[in-house]
């Protein structure tokens, strides 16, 4: 893995329920991690919706693996990054080998 692709701040996030002070159960959005990462386009798309063309965005980031990103899954996991809000479609930890993670999100429409 070449260290000077890694030119890219992302912040991973996780989901946490919290209560508060009278009882009620919500779901929050913690950071977790923040690391330096290789980001690449990995599809872009147009769709029409309601008279509206939107956009959806498919990015692969690349990040050195450590004993953090473990746990790291596609359900209660997301990544912000520029700006916006990416949700993770795939973990997968090249050839098992620990050392780099690709994370494949797509931006969240907002």
């Amino acid at each position: 893995m070449e260290i000077a692709k890694l030119r890219s701040r992302i912040t991973i996030q996780h989901s946490e329920v919290v209560t508060d002070a009278i009882g009620n159960h919500t779901n929050v959005w913690v950071d977790y991690w923040s690391c330096a990462a290789y980001a690449n386009l990995a599809s872009g798309k147009e769709y029409g919706a309601a008279g509206l063309t939107l956009g959806s965005d498919t990015l692969v980031f690349e990040v050195r693996w450590c004993e953090r990103l473990r746990e790291l899954n596609s359900t209660k996991f997301r990544i912000l990054f520029g700006g916006n809000i990416y949700n993770i479609t795939c973990v997968d930890d090249v050839q098992f080998r620990h050392e780099k993670l690709k994370l494949t999100a797509q931006r969240e429409r907002r």
